[in-house]
C-alpha cells in the first residue's frame, strides 16, 4: 500500500510538472511570434505616419484631404498607407505585409 501510494504521489507531482512546463511553452511560443512582428509593426507605423504627415500638408497647402483606400498608396520599402477622412479626424493606416498600423489627427 506505502509503494502504491508513493508511485501514485510521484505520477501526480510529474502530471503537474508536465502542465507546468507546456504552460510556460505555450507563453515562450506566443512572445516569440510577437518579437517576430516587431520590425513588420514598426514599417506598418511608420507608413501609417507618413500618410498622416501627407495628410496633414494637403489640409495645409489646398484645405482639403481625400479619402484614400487603406494600404492604398505603397512606399519605396514595400509599405503602405491610405487615408479616411471624418469632419474633424484624419486616420491614416499603414500597412505592411500583414500588419496594420494606425494614426489619428484631429483637427
Amino acid at each position: 500500500m506505502k509503494k502504491a501510494s508513493s508511485l501514485l504521489l510521484t505520477i501526480l507531482i510529474m502530471a503537474a510538472l508536465l502542465a507546468i512546463a507546456i504552460g510556460v511553452s505555450k507563453l515562450t511560443l506566443g512572445e516569440i511570434k510577437l518579437i517576430q512582428d516587431v520590425p513588420k509593426s514598426l514599417f506598418a507605423y511608420y507608413a501609417a505616419e507618413a500618410g498622416a504627415e501627407w495628410a496633414t500638408y494637403q489640409y495645409r497647402t489646398i484645405g482639403e484631404v481625400l479619402n484614400i483606400t487603406p494600404c492604398d498608396i505603397d512606399l519605396d520599402n514595400g509599405s503602405s498607407y491610405g487615408i479616411e477622412v471624418n469632419e474633424t479626424i484624419i486616420k491614416s493606416i499603414g500597412c505592411y505585409q500583414d500588419i496594420r498600423r494606425a494614426i489619428e489627427i484631429s483637427f
